[in-house]
């Protein structure tokens, strides 16, 4: 097949399209922003999303709720005081004097003095009785059980809401991580299509000159159709990944999302496997979790062993009482009492509840220990993920450059009428997997990164 020069000139204005388009891979348009780096960029949305989550909302609730049943618990070492009145109208009722009233005119008349009174007028209950009521316990063991059991509730929320914004940190930057290799793949895609349609045109006219047959016009025709197919599905993940990440950070769906220069993705610094999972055992929430629900246990396993010890409390009261309302000194009721509590037979119920809780305790024990283990494996092949992701940017760079390569190499044999169109497209094929290859292989490579961060506990996160 026999090429004019100005049909040369054509197909190499291809090659250097294709070339920069794919070797930039989308990044023009990120290089033209200025600053932030994509850490920079990642550290501002966290931010945004730990203060704007619902998720973490309901999570800060039950922290508050927590917080409110401690004091509830240190409340009930404080005296309580109350005002209980009653006034009260009936009939029908025992009147005591019905009964006293005849014995003391009798006694009257034995005397023969008026030395009784003959016209006592008390019925039960009294009409009226208003009081001041003071109850203090003195000691009482469950008290102190019962505190530490709503103490370790708190702990309990706290550590659940740290574990949740860790787990949204990651999901954000992971969510953002997403979205960006899709646009970023949008963009590789969407600029080889220039090249399909001229490609495209160039068939036609080679047709037309009587160079070519309708097959090469055809096979084309298919390969743009083809591209067309994946830059339509490249935009919806695309959109569906901007909903999903706009969620997180509660803002509407069609938000703006900033993007950064890809290459400050790499810039990553690890730590050693060693010091990644002494720093997870020391900072993983889950751990934190795990120890609360040994104290619950031990708090729970406190209030059970209680019940074998007594209860002392002071009452106190003071008020007034009768058929009306006087206010003076035959009028005023005042009463003080010690009160001792103590079961001295339950049907073994207190027994078997401390059981449950020592069972209770040395359950959680265990699974502090199951949890250590877990962390321990988790950031070990988080570990291995990121050494795995980092060797393979080496691999998706030479990939690319050996298919750019390629590429200008089949392109030339083209040019010439060495080459067949199946041959070029092959070639362009391969020149664009290689490119979106490269696209996939940074962002996994940050994605891993940011699970090691959650898996060792690395950010840290504001109270």
């Amino acid at each position: 097949m026999f090429y004019t020069l100005p049909m040369f000139r054509m197909r190499h204005w291809l090659l250097l399209r294709l070339t920069a388009a794919l070797t930039v891979g989308g990044a023009a348009s990120a290089k033209a922003q200025s600053p932030p780096t994509a850490r920079q960029l990642l550290d501002r949305y966290v931010a945004e999303a730990l203060a704007a989550n619902l998720a973490l909302a309901q999570q800060s609730a039950a922290l508050t709720r927590a917080n409110a049943g401690v004091r509830e618990a240190n409340g009930r070492f404080l005296p309580s005081v109350g005002l209980n009145a009653r006034y009260s109208e009936f009939s029908g009722v025992i009147n005591i004097g019905d009964f006293i009233n005849p014995a003391y005119r009798a006694l009257n008349q034995l005397v023969g003095e008026s030395r009784f009174p003959t016209n006592v007028n008390a019925s039960l209950p009294l009409r009226q009785e208003t009081k001041f009521e003071l109850t203090q316990p003195l000691f009482n063991d469950a008290l102190f059980g019962a505190r530490a059991a709503a103490r370790a509730q708190r702990d309990l929320a706290g550590a659940t809401r740290k574990g949740a914004m860790r787990q949204l940190a990651a999901d954000i930057q992971q969510a953002w991580l997403g979205y960006a290799s899709t646009v970023r793949a949008v963009e590789t895609l969407e600029s080889t299509l220039p090249v399909l349609d001229e490609n495209v045109r160039v068939s036609e006219r080679l047709i037309g000159a009587g160079q070519a047959t309708p097959d090469v016009l055809l096979r084309a025709r298919a390969e743009r159709s083809e591209l067309l197919q994946q830059i339509e599905e490249a935009r919806r993940q695309s959109n569906a990944a901007r909903r999903g990440f706009n969620v997180l950070r509660n803002r509407d769906d069609d938000a703006a999302i900033s993007l950064v220069d890809d290459s400050t993705l790499l810039a990553v610094d690890t730590l050693s496997r060693s010091a990644l999972l002494a720093h997870a055992l020391t900072h993983r929430e889950e751990l934190a979790q795990a120890g609360t629900g040994i104290s619950l246990a031990r708090a729970q396993q406190r209030i059970a062993t209680a019940a074998y010890l007594p209860s002392l409390a002071l009452a106190a009261s003071y008020g007034v009482q009768g058929d009306r309302y006087r206010f003076n000194t035959r009028s005023d009721v005042s009463l003080a009492s010690v009160v001792l509590s103590w079961n001295a037979f339950n049907g073994g119920q207190d027994a078997a509840r401390r059981e449950q809780a020592s069972a209770t305790r040395t359950e959680a024990e265990y699974r502090q220990r199951e949890v250590e283990r877990a962390i321990g494996l988790q950031v070990l092949n988080a570990y291995d993920a990121v050494q795995s992701a980092r060797s393979t940017l080496v691999t998706a760079d030479d990939r690319v450059a050996s298919a750019e390569r390629a590429f200008a190499l089949v392109q030339r044999r083209f040019a010439e009428g060495l080459a067949t169109p199946v041959e070029f497209l092959s070639a362009r094929t391969a020149f664009t997997s290689a490119a979106i290859n490269q696209v996939i292989t940074r962002f996994t490579f940050a994605t891993r990164v940011v699970e090691l961060e959650r898996a060792a506990a690395l950010r840290a996160l504001p109270n």
